[in-house]
C-alpha cells in the first residue's frame, strides 16, 4: 500500500508527464493511482486533464461528468476542468453556465474560472 505522501508525489509526476507531452506515461500512473484507489477524485481530474491536452473534449466531460461529479457534483476542481474544457472547445455558453458560480468562491478554482470567464467576454 502507498502512503498519501506517495500517491500524491504520483500524481505529480504524472502532471508533470502530462505537461510535457507525455500522455500516455501520465495515464499510466493515473491507471494506477485508481487501481489503489477507485474513484480517487484528484486522479480521475489528472486522468481527465490528460484528455485536455489532446483535444478529446468529449471524454473529458465524460470523465468529469460520469466519474466525478455524479458523486460530488460540487467538487470545485472538476467544474473548473469542465469550464476549461467548454471553453476550448468553444462552448461558451455551457462554459460560462459552469464558471459563474464558480468564480464567486475562493481558491485556486475561483481564480480559474474567473480568468475563463475574462477570456470569454474578451473573446466575444
Amino acid at each position: 500500500m502507498l502512503s498519501d505522501a506517495q500517491i500524491s508525489r504520483l500524481l505529480d509526476v504524472a502532471n508533470a508527464a502530462c505537461h510535457t507531452g507525455n500522455v500516455a506515461d501520465a495515464r499510466t500512473i493515473y491507471a494506477g493511482v485508481l487501481a489503489l484507489r477507485p474513484g480517487f477524485v484528484p486522479a480521475l481530474i489528472g486522468k481527465a486533464m490528460s484528455h485536455v491536452v489532446v483535444d478529446d473534449y468529449a471524454e473529458v466531460e465524460r470523465i468529469l461528468k460520469e466519474e466525478v461529479l455524479a458523486v460530488a457534483p460540487d467538487d470545485a476542481d472538476a467544474l473548473a476542468v469542465l469550464g476549461l474544457c467548454y471553453t476550448l472547445a468553444g462552448r461558451n455558453d455551457e462554459a460560462e453556465a459552469v464558471l459563474l458560480p464558480l468564480a464567486e468562491g475562493e481558491g485556486a478554482s475561483a481564480e480559474l474560472a474567473a480568468g475563463l470567464l475574462e477570456k470569454l467576454r474578451r473573446d466575444q
